[in-house]
């Protein structure tokens, strides 16, 4: 775990706390139990993820939340074949959502089939409009590919267009922390350093 994340990790530990408080009151709510899966992903704690994931499939085997979860949870793990098949059936079930299809296109990069991921952010590009561009969800699939430079470009889009700046906290994005320009992004939305 890089310096970064270890700062933000007392944030995190409290984030899940209170998650887990919400579980206890509601442990039936698939939301909650998938934005748990989201926060340990989040703090880099996989194997938990894949836990609270696996859990939430249990109790509904339809919500694409927790398999977008799941499979983002394998591919960190590199578990690539098993995010695959998991990333495949969040797209399928959320129908078409671009955030589970920006996860699935990371999984067919870091499973070597780059072909399939061009594919899919070709299709992200296409349904960009002048009122959302996905240019957050584009940046990370470039920053899959190792493409550092149109990733940078396509998160100062998002930023332009006023990006919901936590995207930047996620694993997607760790190939860029190391890049002043992706430091300075961070500084500039005012996430912690």
């Amino acid at each position: 775990m890089d310096a970064w994340h270890l700062s933000l990790l007392g944030r995190y530990d409290e984030a899940i706390a209170e998650m887990k408080k919400a579980e206890n009151v509601d442990p039936l709510s698939l939301i909650i139990n998938s934005d748990l899966a989201e926060l340990f992903l989040l703090a880099h704690s996989y194997d938990e993820s894949i836990q609270q994931s696996r859990k939430t499939i249990e109790m509904d085997p339809n919500f694409a939340l927790a398999h977008n979860q799941l499979g983002q949870a394998y591919l960190q793990q590199r578990m690539n074949e098993e995010a695959v098949a998991e990333l495949q059936k969040a797209v399928q079930l959320s129908g078409g959502s671009p955030k589970c299809i920006t996860n699935l296109a990371r999984a067919y990069a870091a499973s070597g089939k780059k072909r399939e991921a061009s594919e899919l952010l070709e299709n992200l590009k296409k349904r960009a409009n002048p009122s959302y561009s996905y240019a957050a969800e584009i940046a990370m699939i470039y920053a899959s590919f190792g493409d550092k430079d149109q990733a940078m470009n396509w998160l100062e889009k998002g930023y332009e267009e006023r990006f919901n700046p936590g995207v930047l906290l996620r694993p997607g994005f760790d190939s860029l922390r190391s890049d002043p320009r992706f430091q300075d992004l961070v500084r500039r939305v005012g996430l912690p350093r």
